[in-house]
């Protein structure tokens, strides 16, 4: 079965209804996931969904963890680092924590860093293993 990679435009015609026509081919799109085709989602499309949603689009932050949520569990997507990004939407959800500020300090603490370091004083506060670099 192919394989396809998807661009956060596509994602977001999934769950949105801003331009019609796009939306019903990525409906159509999605109605084959699992049966004619696959489809793999990069981190890095989850980072932009979040921004696209909620700065241009109006979404609420709850709005865009119920989004991700279910892009997880669609029949037929794989979400990169999958594990990752539960532990994401976690933090986002418990600690009304930034997607990208989540995201690197998970994925640093992953590959074994003692913590990151960042000038964001709102992520020191929302985010375990956020360290204000001074």
């Amino acid at each position: 079965m192919k394989t396809f990679g998807l661009d956060t435009n596509v994602v977001i015609r999934f769950l949105t209804e801003d331009d019609p026509a796009r939306r019903r081919a990525a409906l159509r799109f999605g109605a084959g996931l699992g049966k004619d085709h696959l489809a793999f989602l990069p981190l890095v499309v989850i980072l932009e969904l979040d921004w696209a949603l909620r700065s241009k689009l109006g979404f609420a932050r709850a709005d865009v963890i119920k989004a991700v949520r279910k892009l997880l569990h669609t029949r037929g997507l794989t979400v990169e680092n999958h594990d990752l990004m539960v532990k994401v939407l976690r933090l986002v959800e418990q600690n009304n924590a930034d997607f990208a500020d989540a995201m690197i300090a998970c994925r640093s603490i992953e590959e074994g860093c003692e913590a990151i370091k960042t000038f964001d004083i709102k992520a020191v506060r929302k985010v375990p293993g956020m360290e204000l670099l001074q």
